[in-house]
């Protein structure tokens, strides 16, 4: 990569999101849904899923 293009490539986007679950059973369920969602609006659809499995 050359200096011009290193200058003139965007900037990757960070986004973040965080929500405190009690420690139960059901917010597993409850975090893995959040975690594909978030991707899914982000507009990575072909992640959703291995998002999910990382929360899980």
């Amino acid at each position: 990569m050359t200096a011009a293009q290193a200058a003139s490539a965007p900037e990757p986007v960070l986004r973040e999101d965080r929500v405190d679950y009690t420690p139960t059973a059901r917010s597993v369920s409850l975090s893995r849904h959040r975690a594909a969602r978030l991707v899914l609006q982000w507009g990575h659809p072909g992640m959703a899923g291995d998002a999910a499995l990382v929360v899980s």
